[in-house]
């Protein structure tokens, strides 16, 4: 038996074990910012917000330190890492794509699948002209053994609607766009793609979405449902804990479709804050930490269990997020408090019954 097959055999075998246990299969979103001389390692942020701090230092993005990541990740009970994409000229590889790259070629890669999340935003725009070179790079990457199924296909997700409708003009040419893509996945031996769609619950957006062929709904953060900014500037991150598994109730009652829950653990952006975005002076939560992490895959856990009939059969659920540590959701081991947030997580999903 050739090593390639030995492999495969390897990464099936994980993911079905993962399913007949009954537990969730728990992905955290990855953002890969984190490289010499960027612009995301801010002076506020080393300094004033320097317990943020991953014990591998601030510059993450090489091949020994996202073969570290990979193991600590799954050690703590994650599944997959769902990494943030950008579209950019040249395509794939820019700066924030190279910890996709390092997992690709890791010696660890078999203990951790891994989706994409289309990072579709200003800058970053996916558009007809640029369709057919990104769908060839994720093509390509749905063949991976390790890209991770959910309905028996490729998870491909797309942090906005808004912006590809607005890129393709209408609501046929998008659908005609994720009709051919499916069909070039299916020429490719596999069943199709299964494409999903960030969203809060707004029926006009979720309509948008079912109309368009989004197949789930999910959510990259949802940081703002317990942020007021005509009240106080810092908000206990319990409100946010408790709040949340209400607002996945509320979306799937606007949807047919399937629903994949995201985690958000924190909302506190400060170090990024300018004159632009003005975080310095907008809401934020305080009290992120172990506790609350454990909280919130606890919550995430029952509601996953409540809502058997309106989520994915692979029991997928989200975490925002692996590394965001310039917005405050992280789960990194830190030079200042170890691991606490990753045993809290190990914890948790270790309860799902």
């Amino acid at each position: 038996m050739s090593l390639t097959l030995k492999y495969r055999l390897l990464v099936v075998l994980f993911f079905l074990l993962s399913q007949v246990s009954g537990q969730a299969q728990y992905g955290a979103y990855y953002f890969d910012g984190w490289s010499r001389n960027s612009d995301h390692i801010t002076p506020l942020l080393k300094s004033e917000f320097s317990e943020r701090e991953p014990i591998w230092g601030w510059e993450t993005s090489s091949q020994g330190i996202v073969d570290r990541q990979i193991a600590c990740a799954a050690n703590a009970g994650l599944r997959f890492f769902s990494f943030c994409w950008y579209a950019g000229n040249p395509l794939y590889l820019q700066s924030k794509d190279n910890a996709l790259a390092y997992y690709l070629s890791s010696p660890e890669k078999s203990k951790l699948a891994f989706c994409l999340l289309i990072a579709n935003h200003e800058g970053h725009l996916i558009t007809p002209e640029n369709w057919e070179k990104c769908t060839a790079v994720w093509l390509k990457l749905f063949q991976d053994p390790s890209y991770l199924k959910a309905d028996g296909k490729p998870l491909l997700i797309f942090f906005s609607v808004g912006s590809i409708l607005r890129t393709f003009g209408s609501v046929q040419s998008v659908k005609a766009h994720f009709d051919k893509m499916r069909m070039e996945a299916r020429s490719m031996g596999l069943e199709g793609v299964t494409i999903a769609m960030c969203a809060s619950p707004d029926k006009r957006a979720i309509d948008l979405a079912e109309r368009v062929g989004f197949d789930v709904i999910t959510q990259y953060n949802n940081h703002f449902i317990s942020l007021d900014e005509g009240s106080e500037q810092k908000v206990n991150i319990n409100k946010l804990v408790e709040a949340e598994p209400k607002f996945w109730t509320a979306i799937k009652n606007q949807t047919k479709l399937p629903v994949i829950p995201t985690i958000t653990l924190n909302w506190d952006p400060r170090p990024w804050a300018n004159s632009f975005n003005k975080y310095d002076s907008k809401p934020y939560y305080e009290g992120f930490n172990s506790r609350s992490v454990y909280r919130s895959v606890l919550n995430c856990n029952r509601w996953l269990i409540n809502n058997k009939n309106n989520t994915l059969k692979e029991n997928i659920a989200l975490i925002y997020a692996w590394n965001e540590n310039g917005e405050g959701a992280y789960l990194t081991p830190t030079k200042k408090e170890g691991d606490k947030k990753l045993k809290a997580l190990k914890r948790a999903i270790a309860r799902m019954k």
